[in-house]
């Protein structure tokens, strides 16, 4: 009797574990310890089933990339997107370029000057420079020092003008002024009226500010230079060869120099 009893209880605790396991009597056992897993489990009460045609199917498929829309049309073709783009990315393919983009960079020309020459000692250089065949890579300059700076009125109406300018000066109270004669060397200076003579730059434009202050605001600064200039020499894109002959020639003209082009 008693292992019969044994026997019922043995066999209902039985089918009970094997109901709890296949959730005959609600949630097993892995689900009780899994709660984040059940509450990310679908709402099948909020799916719906749209038509083919649905426009709303439609805006849905334009506002996904174009990598969702081609897994969703074919599946085969999304995989092989991501294949197709790769080999763009890869540093393989890329490398070549580079050494392709640094060939193809710009000579800049080398220009090469020599001087400052008197008028005689230029024309000897000349004549042998001219043996090395140069043509048109040799540029002849003249060249003059600036010695001081003069602060004018710009000549206008010739001399009635500066005869007006000058009644003007004196009643602003400026007395240190002459007016330019028409046997001055620079002919779009005669008639006008020079105000002083200045070894700076720097200088000259002080006193402009000055004349500003005092209400003449007209004047100008200029540049004077010296009358004897001096001759320079540029040789532009020179081979090794035509620069060793031309410091060649240069030794015989210890007094110069040869440089880079100021401009």
């Amino acid at each position: 009797m008693k292992l019969k009893l044994l026997f019922w209880l043995l066999l209902v605790g039985n089918v009970v574990l094997f109901g709890m396991s296949r959730g005959y009597f609600g949630a097993n056992a892995s689900e009780r310890r899994e709660p984040q897993r059940l509450a990310e489990q679908l709402r099948p009460e909020l799916l719906s089933v749209l038509p083919a045609n649905s426009e709303k199917l439609a805006s849905q498929l334009r506002a996904q990339p174009a990598t969702t829309q081609a897994s969703a049309a074919d599946p085969a073709t999304a995989a092989a997107a991501p294949a197709a783009a790769a080999p763009a990315a890869t540093p393989a393919t890329a490398s070549p370029a580079q050494p392709a983009a640094a060939q193809v960079a710009t000579v800049t020309p080398s220009c090469t000057e020599v001087g400052n020459f008197t008028a005689a000692d230029a024309r000897r250089f000349s004549d042998q420079l001219a043996g090395l065949k140069l043509g048109d890579k040799v540029v002849q300059k003249l060249t003059q020092d600036v010695t001081s700076h003069m602060v004018y009125i710009p000549p206008q109406d010739g001399r009635e003008g500066a005869e007006r300018r000058v009644a003007e000066l004196r009643r602003l109270g400026i007395g240190d002024f002459y007016v330019i004669p028409d046997s001055f060397p620079n002919p779009a200076l005669r008639s006008g009226v020079s105000l002083g003579i200045f070894r700076t730059e720097e200088a000259a434009k002080a006193y402009v500010g000055q004349l500003i202050s005092r209400g003449v605001r007209s004047a100008r600064i200029i540049a004077r230079r010296s009358g004897a200039g001096k001759q320079v020499f540029q040789l532009r894109d020179l081979s090794p060869e035509a620069r060793t002959a031309l410091e060649n020639i240069k030794s015989a003209f210890p007094d110069q120099e040869i440089r880079a082009c100021s401009a």
